[in-house]
């Protein structure tokens, strides 16, 4: 608890002075023995422990009336439902989530959840007067940042806004590291969050860490600032499949629009104007909404010679103003396709022979296909800058080595990669991941218990119908471990399609089994086989793209250090660290060749799900935390004087005081029979 007048609380001995005072009451008058009252004070022995708890209970009463009135006179300060009474800290650790959904305003005051919580946080700290050090880690850059003062909190560049995902886990996890080397004495932790499901990642396996190293940190203290209100009339708006393509009329754009709204909302039908700006050219179109979401596939926008001859260029596209300007505008680039080119790294033909087939089968005819297969001893001849997917079926490479470093930066640079298990494997780790022993011996049948639909390879088509997962037949599959997301699972639990969750831009999957006979009926079942592949090929085909397009990260511009920006109304301001809102940019690689690259916020950002009270409980189960909801439009501040509350404790000490030295009620005299009274 802190205090605006804490000099008065130097008077607290005097709360002392009724116990000093009946002390002396006690020896002010000499005892005389009397024998007549001998009688009498035998007859008070009866009542003697009720008088002396009495007493006991009026000097208690007392000395906490003047307890409550010293108290009250030196305004106590108390945060988050008095959870500020613990006494003052060292250290105060911002956490901030400076993901796209933090941007949600009240448009009434302007403020976002991110202006409101550092603005609470900010009054929290030089209301109370704390002369704590202050330090900030934001999600977007996880580095932490020392504050000289509070008021400065809102103007730094680690504070502005961003179009960026959260990771709260790792979010966490850099704080406690902070605090470990920092070696920091008592810290009041403050996490800053809206609660999204997404950010939380409650199924990560970096939680279990996080409650071990929270619970062994008994100075520091956890504050959890929420701001879960999702917004009521919000629009958000995502563009995909973006093409150029050439038709007897000219050049043309099409591209796959998806603009979705709160479930609130989802009732009612409406029309929204809708702004495409490409290479500088505005047009308008006005999109009919139902539901919570709305697709608008095959959007076509002509090219003409006013946008640069129809071969190349950049766009964006615009929602009108609503409570979250972030997720109002994506970014799109076209220009020439590029080949979408498979490797297999095998020994094994059949499994190859099969991948390269369905690989090479092209599913719009416009597109170029070329799959090969290379032997792992001639890994040297992959041609790694125009892989969009590579396939390794082969023992991982050993840690250091050139071929690890090689398919690290496969992955690190956007495009895909498909681990299969190899025939033996070397024990050597990539990532975090390694092989371990077969499941099955190629005879009995291993059934299929879970797979996933919303999501990944696996994820239903867009008109919601569910692949045929459930027609796999897996007969031998090699068990794994690492931090991987399951796409498909078998009844007994093990992973047998997953998503290796790592931080590289490329997505890298796990195949625990293999397209033969013997291992499972992928190549003769051939349709999930077949969408896989292709669905993995598009997720890389974007980094060897001449046009690509990335999530907004800080990483988002590494290696492009001649990108420049596009178009001069992109959101944000001179201090945001680039890469981290949406915008088109165009830079020269090292092979002097132009590429164009768009910044989109992650689609991920658009989901509405939070995770409520009892889902953040089992996460940081046996961790001493405390939750504080609050609201953008709340301006109350997150510490308040509380002297009230000591009066009022004072007035019902008094009162019940008084109670208590109120003479007991005269006994009732009764008449005898003979009708004189008696006492």
């Amino acid at each position: 608890m802190s205090f605006l007048q804490p000099i008065l609380l130097i008077g607290l001995p005097l709360a002392l002075l009724p116990i000093i005072i009946h002390l002396i009451n006690q020896h002010r008058h000499r005892t005389v023995k009397w024998a007549a009252m001998m009688f009498l004070l035998d007859a008070k022995k009866m009542t003697k422990g009720m008088a002396r708890l009495r007493q006991i209970l009026i000097l208690t009463m007392r000395v906490l009336a003047v307890l409550a009135l010293f108290f009250a006179a030196s305004r106590p300060l108390a945060g988050g439902w008095l959870a500020l009474t613990g006494g003052g800290a060292d250290t105060v650790l911002i956490l901030l989530d400076r993901s796209a959904s933090m941007e949600q305003q009240n448009l009434v005051s302007g403020k976002s959840k991110r202006v409101s919580a550092l603005e609470k946080i900010a009054e929290l700290i030089e209301t109370t007067g704390s002369n704590a050090e202050i330090i900030l880690i934001d999600s977007a850059t996880l580095t932490p940042t020392p504050v000289a003062n509070a008021e400065s909190l809102a103007d730094l560049p680690q504070t502005a806004p961003t179009a960026t995902a959260s990771d709260i886990p790792a979010l966490l996890q850099r704080g406690i590291d902070y605090l470990v080397v920092d070696e920091s004495g008592r810290t009041d932790i403050w996490l800053v969050s809206d609660l999204r499901q997404n950010d939380w990642n409650t199924g990560s396996g970096q939680w279990r860490t996080i409650r071990a190293n929270l619970s062994a940190k008994e100075s520091a203290r956890l504050f959890l600032l929420n701001y879960p209100d999702t917004e009521v009339r919000n629009l958000s708006l995502s563009v995909a499949e973006v093409e150029r393509r050439k038709t007897p009329e000219g050049y043309q754009l099409v591209m796959d629009l998806k603009v979705r709204r709160n479930a609130s909302a989802a009732e009612t039908e409406e029309t929204v104007r809708v702004e495409f700006t490409v290479n500088g050219t505005r047009t308008v179109v006005d999109v009919a909404l139902s539901g919570e979401e709305t697709l608008r596939l095959g959007h076509t926008i002509p090219l003409g010679e006013a946008n640069m001859g129809g071969t190349r260029g950049w766009g964006r596209v615009d929602l009108p103003a609503d409570d979250n300007l972030v997720d109002n505008t994506a970014y799109f680039v076209f220009d020439d396709e590029a080949v979408k080119k498979t490797i297999i790294v095998s020994a094994d033909p059949t499994s190859a022979d099969a991948i390269r087939a369905a690989a090479a089968s092209a599913l719009d005819p416009s597109d170029k296909y070329e799959s090969y297969i290379i032997e792992p001893s001639r890994t040297a001849e992959i041609p790694w800058e125009e892989t969009a997917l590579l396939f390794w079926q082969a023992p991982l490479p050993e840690e250091g080595s050139t071929e690890a470093a090689l398919l690290q930066q496969h992955a690190e640079s956007g495009r895909a990669l498909v681990l299969l298990p190899p025939d033996e494997p070397s024990g050597e780790s990539f990532l975090g991941f390694k092989w371990r022993e077969y499941l099955g011996k190629g005879e009995e049948l291993l059934k299929v218990g879970w797979w996933r639909t919303e999501s990944g390879l696996l994820a239903n088509t867009q008109n919601g119908n569910p692949l045929p997962v459930s027609d796999l037949n897996v007969f031998q599959a090699r068990a794994s471990e690492g931090e991987i997301q399951p796409l498909l699972k078998l009844e007994s639990g093990d992973v047998v399609i997953g998503k290796l969750i790592s931080e590289t831009q490329g997505p890298i999957y796990i195949w625990a089994t293999l397209p033969r006979s013997n291992f499972s009926t992928l190549a003769s079942d051939g349709i999930a086989f077949f969408v896989m592949i292709h669905r993995a090929l598009d997720e890389g085909i974007d980094a060897v793209s001449p046009a690509h397009t990335k999530d907004t990260n800080s990483a988002a511009l590494a290696g492009t250090p001649s990108a420049a920006p596009l178009d001069e109304m992109a959101i944000g301001d001179s201090l945001t660290t680039p890469g981290l809102l949406p915008a088109a940019f165009e830079y020269t690689t090292t092979d002097q060749s132009r590429r164009l690259l768009a910044l989109n916020r992650p689609t991920s950002e658009d989901v509405l799900r939070i995770v409520d009270t009892e889902g953040i409980a089992p996460l940081l189960e046996g961790v001493e935390f405390r939750q504080i909801r609050d609201e953008v439009e709340n301006e109350s501040s997150l510490a308040s004087e509380i002297w009230r509350l000591f009066l009022v404790t004072m007035a019902l000490a008094l009162l019940f005081e008084a109670a208590l030295c109120l003479p007991p009620p005269l006994e009732e005299k009764s008449e005898n029979p003979l009708g004189e009274s008696s006492s």
